[in-house]
């Protein structure tokens, strides 16, 4: 079953009722839809918000799809960070029971084993050997942690983990003087989830296509993403209005469908294949388009009305 979704803010109402009346008005009854919730570090952690958000979701038809896309926090070596210490395991543990709570049908999250300029330099000055064994002591920290967390959970037959893709420089879109970014070394590839994903216990990847575009050619996307098989279990969409230049541009997420350096002709072959791949596996595919603000969201409106014309499309 292939599933639309858009990114909401549950605790304020008007923002739900937005997100539901743009898919009702864009989608229709032709795809399944869904909402996915998305907010602050800590709106996950406030009692408050989170009866909110509950009392607000009540009256959501049972036939909406609930994602939650955890909170992370980019901040080299952050305790609360779900793979960075055991205060960080237990918020991720947390975030996953709230998901439980919420009936939200999926979690995606990030990894965040971030780096500094001069920690990334360090380790490449003493060979490439170092980033590799880095890079496989995180992923195998990150699995140990997905498969613990699904067993304390207990819910894992019902409730995927998807962990999504990033790119280097986690801080492109804000900061040019490398000396200041953030870095981050795994899962940037697709072929690092090779060794996490696992869909007989509900882990998944996550593909964001804006992300996967700042790390290789547009041309090379689909072949990338087929590489995980059955392992792909979300995809965030968006196109890339621009790539990191040290000093001379920041990376730009969110771009309205075919306008940025993805582009129409990619899209469509990309939805070929998410389109058939639906056929046999679950698939959801969320708009992730940059708007002034939250609830017109003029940009969104308009990726939706491209993605609905190229599903048509291929779809027949």
């Amino acid at each position: 079953m292939l599933r639309l979704i858009t990114p909401c803010r549950p605790w304020k109402k008007e923002q739900l009722e937005a997100s539901l009346d743009l898919l009702g008005v864009y989608v229709g009854d032709r795809y399944s839809v869904g909402i996915e919730i998305v907010g602050p570090w800590n709106d996950y952690f406030d009692p408050k918000i989170i009866e909110q958000t509950k009392k607000n979701l009540q009256g959501l038809p049972k036939s909406v799809f609930l994602s939650l896309h955890a909170p992370f926090d980019i901040k080299k070596g952050s305790k609360r960070n779900f793979f960075s210490s055991e205060q960080g395991f237990q918020n991720f543990l947390k975030v996953v029971k709230l998901a439980d709570e919420i009936g939200a049908n999926l979690v995606n999250f990030h990894s965040s084993l971030l780096l500094s300029y001069k920690d990334l330099k360090k380790m490449q000055k003493a060979g490439d050997e170092n980033v590799k064994i880095y890079k496989t002591r995180s992923i195998m920290k990150v699995k140990r942690a997905l498969e613990d967390v699904q067993f304390i959970a207990g819910n894992g037959a019902s409730r995927k983990l998807c962990l999504e893709n990033v790119y280097y420089v986690l801080s492109g879109d804000s900061i040019l003087n490398p000396e200041k970014m953030i870095y981050e070394t795994t899962f940037v590839e697709p072929e690092d989830f090779l060794r996490v994903i696992n869909p007989a216990a509900n882990i998944f990847a996550t593909i964001d296509v804006c992300h996967l575009s700042m790390v290789y050619d547009s041309s090379q996307l689909l072949a990338k993403i087929k590489k995980l098989g059955k392992g792909l279990g979300h995809i965030h969409l968006s196109d890339s209005g621009g790539i990191w230049q040290p000093f001379v541009s920041p990376a730009k997420e969110g771009a309205v469908l075919g306008e940025g350096r993805i582009g129409e002709k990619v899209f469509k072959e990309l939805l070929c294949y998410f389109l058939e791949y639906s056929k046999k596996q679950d698939l959801g595919l969320v708009l992730e388009i940059n708007d002034k603000e939250f609830v017109r969201r003029e940009n969104l409106r308009e990726s939706f009305k491209r993605l609905i014309n190229w599903l048509k499309e291929s779809d027949g």
